[in-house]
């Protein structure tokens, strides 16, 4: 049994009370070069390729080639079932992974995306297949190391480096090597991905640990979703996202539209929007450990329809680009804060000897539907304009926020009517 939460261990014995020594630095670093990378692909991208000329239908098809990155679920059961103890479980999926990543970098210097879209969103879609395994494994690997009381730490850490992945490609790559081009662009982040593989050696995992006796089957993915509460957790996720991800997959548009060039739309999106995200993300694990993950979900929702409509009227006149930077810096902020509150939650909820494979699904499905909207975004704001894609957003956040209030007040009465019984 846990020993904190009573939930039955996979090993038969107690779960750690405290987790293991450098670890959770472990998770920090491997979530820094993961979400380098991702991101590099939802941001660097599509602004090199708004520079070009392309038009946002087509900027459209990056987040369809991303997709490896939210179907990751339909690999996680191996994930979870096949590893070598003496290398690590999830460390050699985790390096694996990498290796995949490194590789398509390389291939991704020779190609030109203004003149080889095709080979380029090609090579895109591998490089998310890569970064998707890392993610997963990492997953796993704090879901079965991580002591309950520090998942929410853990899960606040994930959130904070994924920001400070952002003032890494955007300071650091973006901002010195964008306006030199996209070769030696690649060349940096490539260099970057490579002294990550390097440290990994070192990164104290799960060497030792072997895989489970009993390994998830494909069909058990699934099984997150057969619990009413992971159902509600994953559509309260998605609406209170709406007003977020609508608007979050439209930065690189608004940025390039406002009169920025790439390297300065990197700075604004990913340097200054990151430090936000860091800052919002380690704002929130306090507010979650006090009061809850869907309370803070639920503020979250308002504060994202709020500055929907806000910007809705700005935008309504054109983008100026102090508005521009202001929406896009606002826009990481909210989201990051969001991702702390709902990994917290759903790490809660995976079932002990699936926790790859429950937790890769959930984030899958959740992811799934993200980029379906970022995706929905762009082609509506052709369409309809932005100021209507603000203002649809701001609905779905609302309705988010008033069924987090509603669970929160669920989850409430339950660990009562529980505190009762014992």
């Amino acid at each position: 049994m846990n020993a904190i939460t009573g939930a039955p261990s996979d090993n038969g014995g107690l779960m750690a009370v405290t987790s293991p020594p450098g670890l959770i630095p472990a998770i920090g670093f491997l979530a820094v070069l993961q979400a380098t990378l991702a991101q590099f692909v939802v941001h660097g991208v599509p602004l090199f390729l708004r520079e070009a000329g392309h038009p946002a239908h087509v900027i459209s098809l990056v987040y369809l080639v991303s997709l490896p990155y939210v179907m990751r679920f339909l690999w996680a059961p191996a994930i979870d079932r096949f590893g070598l103890a003496r290398f690590g479980h999830f460390r050699g999926w985790i390096i694996a992974g990498h290796l995949l990543a490194c590789c398509t970098l390389l291939g991704l210097s020779f190609l030109d995306p203004t003149y080889g879209l095709t080979a380029t969103l090609a090579a895109v879609f591998v490089l998310m297949i890569g970064v998707a395994t890392q993610m997963t494994a990492t997953g796993g690997l704090m879901i079965e190391k991580l002591a309950a009381r520090d998942r929410a730490r853990g899960a606040t850490i994930q959130a904070a480096s994924a920001g400070l992945a952002g003032l890494i490609l955007g300071a650091g790559v973006l901002f010195f090597l964008a306006d030199l081009g996209w070769q030696t662009t690649i060349l940096g982040l490539g260099t970057v991905a490579i002294t990550g593989l390097a440290v990994m050696k070192f990164l104290r995992l799960d060497t030792g640990t072997p895989p489970p006796e009993k390994p998830a089957p494909f069909w058990s993915q699934f099984s997150v979703l057969g619990r009413s509460e992971t159902r509600n957790l994953l559509g309260i996720s998605v609406l209170v996202a709406m007003g977020l991800i609508l608007t979050y997959g439209l930065k690189s548009i608004v940025l390039i539209d406002a009169g920025y060039s790439v390297s300065e739309a990197g700075v604004i999106g990913l340097v200054l929007g990151n430090a936000a995200g860091f800052c919002c993300a380690l704002a929130a694990r306090p507010l979650v450990e006090r009061w809850g993950g869907f309370v803070c979900l639920a503020a979250i929702g308002i504060l994202a329809a709020v500055y929907c409509l806000i910007f809705a009227v700005i935008f309504a006149d054109g983008f100026g680009r102090t508005s521009a930077a202001i929406f896009a810096i606002l826009a990481n902020g909210l989201t990051f804060a969001s991702f702390a509150a709902s990994r917290t939650l759903i790490m809660e909820r995976c079932a002990e000897g699936r926790k790859a494979t429950e937790f890769a699904a959930f984030l899958s499905l959740e992811g799934i539907c993200i980029l379906l909207l970022a995706g929905f975004g762009n082609l509506l704001s052709d369409l309809a304009g932005f100021s209507s894609v603000l203002v649809c957003a701001a609905s779905g956040s609302i309705m988010g926020a008033f069924l987090a209030w509603k669970a929160s007040e669920r989850q409430n009465v339950e660990n009562l009517e529980r505190e009762i019984t014992h």
